[in-house]
């Protein structure tokens, strides 16, 4: 972005009233005068500005890294001054960085609107909202996970009691000695019973009803967000709204069957189509309701399924259909064609298992899968199974009876020799991988580096995002690219190793975009291992694949992931 600033004193001179009027917004309140701008935004970010106004249902699908927050907070902003109110919803790890960056964007918002989220523990979280709904103060701009919108958009009249909820007759309750909760966990992290008498319960005191096994109670969350007045809603990182049959789209489509025109729905996302063309249908039914009638219209008309033994996915046609359908209310800018980010560079390396390792993989895949070619076969399309044979490159200890082979093995030699040629002491380095125990492995082995961890499990991980960004001790980041692949600007380090490649081409390619993106000076670089011979490698392969079919759809005349893969493809064949 550029800055607006005096020469005299170096302070911003533009104002969110000056910003509304060159997006030609004429209704703006008087009070947008006192917040004064430090960033005016680039030409890209002011055409969005002032395309979300003209819509109630927009995507902004723009190439991750293009500045996507700055034109939807503006627009949150707008519409929280006009009398609505707004949720951001997004995944739990990008909430403090979107408010932090709310109030850079907008120094003393605050003073005008109510900007909280929930984003806190479960006892915190409980009082907040306890609060909220006695003082009737629910905030302007509220900030929440995709687990709390489902929570909160829950259509459903009544809900499934968990076992964590299970407590003890309420006349033992006053032994202090006596914990409430009837569930605790053993050494191993399992949910196990604390006492053998107790029933399921709610705080409420609620009537609870077995039905089908299971102990309901009243759902006293069902559409609490529409309930409480909330009409406008920015969906963050949306791609988490590509299937229909998932509760977050189905909440999403009981709104929008609920409330009409009277919602407005704006869906954020670099990878619309995350792994698969067929994929994108949720996305459109969302911002194009008109498009299709239902996914059995769309996949009939764009879709060559085989569907026994299972359902299948054989290919596309009409692609311009999709196309057309997916912008018509949305757009896709490429950081390349608006930036001067510098090109790039991407390095595969082939690998070869060798010794026990390879046999040891050998054998448990030629037990449990049928490998045709480049296809393979396991039984009931098992995805465990599939998930298993990955396992096995990068944690082969996990399967090994004998307890003679560790993590060490050529993927490792590969691993060390990356870090070795960056060398963290002058650069720092992101390692991407996806198993617990991998991340684990993977910060413990390069501890003296001081690693920063985000493996999906820890509660530190804006802390850990922090700690990396921000203290030069830090020297590498072990990032679980399903949890920490999307949405944090991590352009402090230019080098990137993925030590477990992701499946999806979504996966991948939001992970590049960590430090692939607007305000990176050097040239990125990303480093793939390509295991031959193994599912690893077929993986790889259907990883382009998917990418070329996508991009179909997508368009983008760059395509890093692509482009620069299929080059190095030939090379290890």
């Amino acid at each position: 972005m550029t800055t607006t600033t005096s020469n005299a004193d170096s302070k911003p001179t533009a104002s969110l009233a000056d910003l509304m009027k060159a997006a030609g917004v004429l209704n703006a309140p008087a009070w947008f005068e006192q917040i004064l701008i430090p960033h005016w935004p680039f030409n890209h970010q002011m055409d969005a500005i002032k395309a979300y106004p003209n819509h109630t249902r927009y995507g902004d699908f723009s190439e991750p890294g293009t500045g996507k927050t700055m034109p939807a907070q503006v627009h949150a902003i707008l519409m929280a001054a006009l009398g609505n109110k707004v949720v951001f919803t997004m995944p739990p790890k990008l909430i403090r960085q979107f408010i932090a960056e709310f109030r850079e964007f907008f120094p003393g918002i605050d003073d005008h609107l109510v900007i909280d989220h929930l984003d806190r523990g479960a006892v915190q979280k409980s009082k907040l909202i306890a609060r909220w709904d006695k003082e009737d103060s629910w905030p302007d701009i509220l900030l929440i996970s995709y687990d709390a919108f489902r929570q909160f958009n829950d259509r459903a009249q009544v809900r499934v009691v968990p076992r964590t909820q299970w407590k003890l007759p309420p006349e033992l309750w006053e032994d202090p000695a006596v914990p409430e909760n009837y569930w605790t966990r053993n050494a191993e992290g399992e949910q196990v019973p604390r006492y053998e008498d107790a029933t399921p319960h709610t705080k409420h005191g609620d009537p609870i009803v077995a039905r089908k096994g299971k102990y309901k109670a009243k759902n006293r969350e069902q559409m609490r967000l529409k309930n409480t007045g909330y009409n406008v809603y920015f969906f963050d990182e949306a791609h988490a709204l590509c299937n229909p049959e998932a509760r977050v789209w189905k909440g999403v489509e009981a709104m929008d069957m609920d409330m009409g025109d009277e919602v407005a729905m704006y869906l954020m996302t670099g990878t619309p189509v995350p792994t698969h063309l067929h994929n994108v249908y949720g996305l459109i039914r969302i911002i194009n309701r008109g498009a299709y009638f239902s996914k059995a219209n769309f996949e009939r008309k764009h879709c060559i399924i085989e569907r026994e033994p299972f359902k299948q996915y054989l290919g596309y046609k009409d692609e311009d259909a999709i196309h057309r359908a997916l912008y018509k209310n949305a757009r896709r800018v490429q950081k390349r064609d608006v930036t001067d980010l510098p090109e790039s560079l991407v390095s595969v390396t082939p690998i070869r298992l060798a010794g026990a390792h390879k046999k040891l993989y050998d054998q448990i895949l030629l037990e449990r899968f049928a490998v045709l070619g480049d296809q393979v076969l396991a039984p009931d399309n098992d995805s465990a199974l599939r998930m298993l044979a990955l396992r096995l490159i990068s944690c082969p200890d996990e399967y090994d009876s004998s307890g003679k082979i560790g993590k060490d093995n050529e993927l490792t030699k590969w691993m060390d020799q990356i870090v070795d040629s960056v060398n963290p002491a002058e650069r720092k380095l992101i390692i991407f991988a996806y198993f617990k125990p991998t991340v684990r492995f993977l910060a413990q082995r390069y501890a003296k580096w001081n690693p920063a961890v985000m493996n999906g499990a820890t509660t530190k991980g804006w802390a850990e995002v922090e700690r990396f960004k921000k203290d030069d001790t830090c020297r590498v980041f072990v990032v679980n690219w399903g949890s920490g692949g999307a949405g944090l600007n991590l352009q402090v380090a230019h080098h990137s190793a993925f030590y477990e490649v992701p499946t999806s081409p979504k996966d991948a390619k939001q992970a590049m975009a960590r430090t692939d993106r607007t305000g990176q000076r050097e040239a990125c670089n990303f480093y793939f291992p390509r295991v031959i011979g193994t599912l690893f490698d077929k993986n790889f392969k259907n990883l382009l694949k998917n990418e070329r079919s996508n991009n179909l759809v997508v368009r983008d005349k760059h395509d890093l992931l692509y482009d620069q893969l299929k080059v190095t493809k030939r090379k290890c064949a």
